[in-house]
């Protein structure tokens, strides 16, 4: 299949790696050409020089017989463009990110259909979002769902007073209460990422990656003490910024006492003008007196999302020190997330190009893929796919099947039924098999169901 990328910054360049590891033709397009180099370098794709909105460049990428398009730069504008061009042209998916929401406000004077637009991703939102689901949910680092709800993958640390300390896998799962339970990775204090084994065993300050039904990841959390929903009652947040103020909002509904902090006078008044019962500061997020005034010693919760990486982590380990009782910061830049589970005062994160991400890969996911998500603190996505008739794993017991290394079968579900992917399991057409993989391990793995 045929996709255009228009723009290949962070998030451009993780679609690309993520869809030409599916087989995807991908062309990316972006106006530095150094940024064109480099992912050319890195990666099995074209790319052309130049602004995503040029229709002469665009059919330079073949766009007639394209089946995909995604803009996601940094201007609205030329994302809108790409997908009018691109509608004109007869692509069947057209997705744009545009982060100022005042374009469709209205809904009357312009729609996403008249410019011919499929899908929006809003950066922002889908980040206020996210917030708003690790503060109210479980107390795990990282939550995803998949077979519409069934199957969770939770990540957490272990901390030194839970009792599955220095216990192999082996013994763990043997018994009858975590026998459903499926150890996917474990990230160790040294940051090296392992895929378990049975004699392998749980130690203090690892990051342990678990799939399961609800119900017995319900369990386990409980087992480890951690509390299944997070009490919020008090919310301090750093930054007035569009993500902060989105926040705000929603919990403001919920009867949830919020507190802002923000440097800049004017954006603290925009705040102020938006909100109908927060508090804000005028301040940094970094003075000491100034947390004593927003109460932060008695603050369930703690964000950071100035969009500064060093001050938003900087912010929340202070915010910890002095009382908060959970921690998050919004991560800009990648290169920062491998170190994020070695900052034991973090209890979680969000990352800005992984949520962009994987809300575009939710809309582009058809077929017998049924969804994919990348995890932000390993070199790991998870797949969640449909075996088909003809597949090699079809009819074929777990512990015969040829799987490659760097990948392991989480869950599966048959008939609405979530089953403990044990060796003697037979895999059957029509299971939805949701798969933990090294990046590099892809392909191999669809090869396998598809």
């Amino acid at each position: 299949m045929k996709s255009i990328i228009v723009g290949t910054g962070e998030v451009g360049s993780h679609l690309a790696k993520v869809l030409i590891s599916e087989n995807y033709d991908v062309i990316a397009i972006d106006p530095s050409e150094e940024a064109c180099n480099r992912l050319a370098q890195n990666l099995d794709l074209m790319t052309i020089c130049g602004s995503g909105a040029s229709p002469t460049l665009l059919k330079e990428a073949g766009i007639t017989d394209a089946n995909l398009l995604i803009a996601v730069t940094n201007s609205d504008e030329i994302n809108m463009l790409a997908c009018l061009i691109a509608s004109r042209c007869g692509v069947r998916t057209k997705i744009a990110r545009v982060s100022d929401g005042n374009y469709f406000q209205s809904g009357e004077l312009l729609t996403p259909s008249e410019l011919g637009i499929d899908y929006i991703i809003n950066p922002k939102e889908l980040c206020a979002r996210e917030f708003v689901r690790l503060l109210t949910g479980i107390e795990a680092r990282e939550v995803v769902e998949f077979a519409e709800g069934k199957v969770q993958l939770i990540a957490f640390r272990v901390q030194s007073n839970n009792p599955l300390i220095n216990q192999s896998i082996q013994n763990i799962v043997q018994r009858d209460t975590f026998s459903h339970i499926r150890f996917t990775s474990i990230k160790r204090k040294s940051g090296e990422t392992i895929l378990p084994k049975g004699n392998d065993k749980v130690l203090d300050e690892d990051e342990i990656f678990v799939m399961g039904s609800t119900t017995a990841i319900s369990e386990l959390l409980e087992f480890s003490g951690i509390p299944l929903q997070h009490k919020l009652e008090r919310l301090v947040i750093a930054g007035a910024t569009p993500v902060g103020i989105q926040i705000a909002r929603m919990l403001e509904s919920q009867s949830i006492q919020v507190t802002i902090i923000e440097t800049d006078l004017k954006q603290a008044e925009h705040a102020v003008s938006m909100l109908k019962k927060a508090t804000v500061l005028h301040g940094s997020s970094l003075d000491p007196n100034l947390l004593a005034e927003a109460q932060i010693s008695s603050a369930d919760s703690f964000i950071s999302v100035t969009g500064d990486d060093e001050d938003d982590i900087m912010a929340c380990i202070m915010a910890k020190s002095k009382g908060a009782e959970r921690v998050m910061p919004l991560i800009q830049q990648p290169l920062y997330l491998p170190i994020l589970a070695s900052i034991t005062e973090l209890d979680s994160a969000v990352s800005r190009h992984l949520t962009a991400v994987n809300g575009i890969l939710r809309l582009v996911r058809r077929g017998h893929i049924l969804a994919a998500t990348v995890l932000r603190d390993i070199d790991a996505e998870v797949l969640e796919l449909v075996v088909q008739n003809r597949s090699k794993a079809a009819d074929q017991k777990i512990h015969a099947i040829n799987f490659p290394d760097g990948a392991l079968i989480g869950s599966v579900v048959r008939d609405g039924k979530v089953m403990t992917p044990t060796g003697n399991l037979v895999i059957q057409a029509g299971d939805d098999v949701i798969v933990c993989s090294q990046s590099s391990a892809i392909p191999s793995v669809e090869a396998l169901f598809i």
